[in-house]
This record gives structure tokens, sequence and C-alpha cells, in this order.
């Protein structure tokens, strides 16, 4: 039977990538350009980092493709691929992060300044962005498939997917926004509800990495913090009946958190 060569494999991949490195290689250039060249003026430079992530969410995309590319014609992973995907995909929610600020559980007067810096940004924008973030990151979760070495790695994803979907929200504004008459009803509808459930994914795959891998109480203290921030928002939009369902829940993972870590301590005495 007729047998590839290695060389003849990586030569078919170059021919086969060459589009999506050119693409790669102009977000690149583009990102350096944008950083070199911020506005001075707070809102402009709130812009530019929004434009950023969105590029890095685009960089990240291109590189699942040269992943299934070289998967497809090598018939395995290629781990620097893989990195930079994942690179991409940090860049990408830190870009966010330092736009809204990464935090999970606290009031949104906490963090209020920096999203004000947003106003004039759409809803709609808001959310294309932040489901391009959660595409991307589905993007690479489809390229690895079931991987022991990655499986815990997109825990810290989805939690950093929720927490920036949770705070790019202009929440003095959402009540205004909800109303059917308003343009960005329909947007902001749709946001919410996607908030919702990546803020309960989130704390449940913390939970899980938790209890079946790390056994480390900040990881349970994280998945508390998540459940703790869909019962704000729930609150915050008078779902009375929806957010006593998520306090009970954090009451039942809080003890079980205390309890784990009084049987640490026990176990730690005895030794």
């Amino acid at each position: 039977m007729f047998k590839i060569s290695p060389e003849d494999r990586q030569k078919k991949f170059s021919e086969k990538i060459v589009p999506y490195t050119e693409a790669i290689n102009a977000i690149v250039k583009r990102e350096k350009r944008m950083l070199d060249n911020l506005p001075a003026s707070p809102k402009g430079a709130a812009l530019a980092r929004l434009n950023l992530a969105e590029d890095m969410f685009n960089l990240a995309s291109h590189y699942t493709v040269l992943c299934r590319i070289f998967q497809r014609i090598c018939g395995r992973f290629n781990e620097d691929l893989l990195n930079e995907t994942r690179k991409a995909l940090y860049k990408g929610a830190a870009y966010i992060e330092d736009l809204v600020s990464p935090w999970v559980d606290v009031p949104f007067s906490d963090y209020e300044d920096k999203v004000a810096m947003l106003s004039g940004i759409s809803e709609e924008r808001r959310y294309f962005v932040i489901r391009k973030m959660g595409l991307s990151i589905d993007l690479f979760k489809d390229i690895i498939g079931y991987s022991p070495k990655w499986k815990w790695v997109f825990v810290g994803l989805d939690g950093r997917l929720a927490a920036a979907a949770k705070n790019i929200i202009d929440m003095k504004s959402m009540v205004a926004n909800l109303n059917p008459r308003s343009e960005e009803y329909e947007a902001t509808v749709f946001h919410l509800r996607m908030v919702k459930k990546l803020l309960a994914r989130a704390a449940e795959r913390y939970r899980e990495k938790y209890e079946l891998s790390s056994q480390i109480t900040e990881d349970f203290q994280q998945a508390i913090n998540f459940l703790n921030a869909l019962k704000r928002l729930h609150i915050l939009l008078n779902e009375r009946s929806d957010a006593e369902e998520v306090k009970k829940t954090v009451e039942v993972w809080s003890n079980k958190l205390k309890e784990d870590i009084r049987k640490k301590r026990g176990s730690v005495g005895v030794l």
C-alpha cells in the first residue's frame, strides 16, 4: 500500500493553510498597530480593546482551522497550534477583562465606571462579541474532543466567558432595554438568557473540577461565586423564585465546602 512520507504531508499542509496564515499574519500586525496607537481618550481606548478582543477570537478561530487541517493530513494533534489557539483565546478574554473587569460576584457599582466607557456601544454589538468568544471556545473544544490533558483548561475558559458575558452588560440601562419598544430589547433578552446559562454552567464545571480533579477549595469557592453572581442577576431582574432556588443551592454547596475544609484540617491534625 502506498504510504505518504512525513515530508509530503508537511508540504500538503503548508499548501492548504496559505490563506489562513495570511489572515493570521494580518490580525497579528493589526493588533500590534492598534496597541502602539491606542487612543488617548478612555472611551476611544475602550472601543479599541473591544475591537482587539474580537480580533483575538477571530485569530483563535483561524488557528482551529489550521489544527483541523493538520489533524486530517497528519493524523495527530499539533501541540504548537493548539497552544496558539489557547493563547489567542486567553488574550481575547484578557482584553475584555481589562475593559470591564474579570470579577464574578460583585455588585455592578464596583465596576460601573469601566462599563460606562462603553456607552454608545449597542447591546447588539456587546452580545455579538460575547457570542464570538463563545463560538471560538466551542470550536476549540470540538478540535480537542475528550482529552484529559485539556479537559480542565476549558473550565477556566468557560468561567472567563461567563464573567465577560455578565460584566459587559450595562446593568443601569438594562431595565430600559427590557422594554419591548426598545431597539435593544431583543439583543438584551438573548444576552441575559445566555448569561444565566453561562453562569450556571461555569458553577457546575468548577464544582466538577473540584470533586473529580483538583480538590482545591478555591475551585469550589469559585463555583459558589458563579452561583452568587447568578442569584444577583435573578434578584436584579425581580425573578424571585429563581433567585430562591439558586440561594438554596449556594447554601448546600457552602455547607459542603465548610465540611470538606473541616475534614481536611482534621486529617492534617491527625498526621
